[in-house]
C-alpha cells in the first residue's frame, strides 16, 4: 500500500505545483506526518522534490524533471489526453482517473492546448454511474444481475441476465447481456434499470468474441429501423447537412429538397430532433410515423390549453 501511495504522490506532484501536505493527506487518506515521511522517501530515490513556505507554498517537483515519451508527438499526445478527459465527463471510473493522471505525467505539454472537447452535456447522472460500477464488477466476476426494467414502450419486467459489456452510444450507456431464460443476447439502457443487484450465480457459459456478438446484435436491431422521408426548403440545406451528414439531399424542385433517414423505431431521440426543427421540415412518410409526430405535438400543446385549429 505504501509503495502504491508513493507512486501516486509522485504522479500527482508531477502534474501539480506547490501542493500543501494537508491536501496530499486528504487526497490519500493519511496524516500530514505520513505525507512528510513519504516525501523524504521520494527524495531519497532521486525524485527532485522541493518545498516552498508561505500561504501559497507546498511541495513541487522540479520543472525540468519529465518522463519522456518519444513514440508519440505532441499533437497526438494532446489528442489522447483530451479524449481521455472527455470520456471522463460521461463516465466515472477510478481507473480512468488514475490513467489520466499517469498519462499527464508521461507527456510534455508543449505549445499549449489546441483542441478543447466538452461532453459534459452528455454526462449521465449518479444513478447511471453507480449502475455502471456494479455492472463492471459483475462482468469481471461473471456473475448474473437482476433488475427492474422499463422499455421504451413503458412495459415493465424483471430480467436476470449475464452482463457481458457496457457501451456508450446515442448519448447514453447500454448493457449488452445474455439472457439464459430467453437464450438470447439483449441490450438494455442503463438509465431504465432500477434496483440493480448482483446475484450469487456465476456463469459457466463460454461466449465467443463479445465485440462481434455486439455487432451482430446491433445489425439485428437496425433491421427494425424505419425509413423516414423529410422535405425542406433548399435554404435549409446546410442545416440538414449539419444534423444528417450521411443523408445526401435530393432535389425535388427549385425550392424543395428531401432526405431519407433510417432511424430506430423505438428511439424517442429522433422524434424530439425532428420536432425541434419546427416548420423548417415536413415529414412525408411513413404515414404512421408522421401521425405519431402530429399526436406528440398535439399532446404537448394540450398541456398549455392551446386551441388547435
Amino acid at each position: 500500500m505504501k509503495t502504491d501511495r508513493i507512486l501516486e504522490i509522485i504522479i500527482y506532484l508531477i502534474n501539480h505545483d506547490r501542493v500543501p501536505a494537508s491536501r496530499l493527506a486528504k487526497r490519500f487518506h493519511v496524516s500530514v506526518r505520513t505525507i512528510q515521511r513519504d516525501i523524504v522517501s521520494i527524495s531519497s530515490i532521486g525524485i527532485p522534490v522541493y518545498s516552498e513556505g508561505g500561504k501559497y507554498g507546498g511541495y513541487s517537483v522540479l520543472p525540468t524533471y519529465k518522463i519522456k515519451n518519444s513514440g508519440i508527438n505532441s499533437g497526438e499526445q494532446q489528442m489522447i489526453i483530451k479524449a481521455l478527459e472527455s470520456l471522463a465527463t460521461s463516465y466515472t471510473n477510478d481507473t480512468l482517473k488514475a490513467l489520466i493522471e499517469k498519462y499527464n505525467a508521461i507527456i510534455e505539454k508543449e505549445g499549449g492546448q489546441k483542441v478543447f472537447w466538452d461532453f459534459g452535456v452528455t454526462k449521465e447522472n449518479s444513478h447511471v454511474q453507480k449502475a455502471n460500477r456494479l455492472l463492471e464488477q459483475a462482468v469481471a466476476e461473471r456473475r448474473h444481475v437482476i433488475f427492474d426494467y422499463r422499455n421504451a414502450d413503458g412495459e415493465k419486467s424483471r430480467p436476470c441476465v449475464e452482463p457481458l459489456a457496457i457501451h456508450y452510444k446515442w448519448y447514453a450507456w447500454y448493457l449488452f447481456a445474455y439472457s439464459p431464460q430467453k437464450k438470447q443476447y439483449r441490450t438494455y439502457k442503463v438509465a431504465r434499470m432500477q434496483n440493480l443487484q448482483i446475484t450469487d450465480t456465476v456463469s459457466a457459459i463460454e461466449h465467443s468474441d463479445v465485440e462481434m456478438l455486439m455487432k451482430d446484435s446491433e445489425q439485428e436491431y437496425y433491421r427494425t429501423c424505419i425509413r423516414i422521408e423529410v422535405r425542406f426548403d433548399k435554404e435549409n440545406t446546410e442545416l440538414m447537412a449539419e444534423y444528417f451528414p450521411d443523408c445526401p439531399p435530393e432535389s425535388l424542385s427549385e425550392k424543395t429538397s428531401r432526405i431519407f433517414i433510417d432511424v430506430p423505431a423505438k428511439e424517442r431521440l429522433w422524434k424530439a430532433l425532428l420536432l425541434s426543427f419546427g416548420d423548417k421540415v415536413k415529414v412525408i412518410a411513413p404515414k404512421e410515423y408522421k401521425q405519431e409526430l402530429i399526436e406528440t405535438a398535439e399532446n404537448f400543446l394540450s398541456n398549455y390549453d392551446i386551441q388547435l385549429s
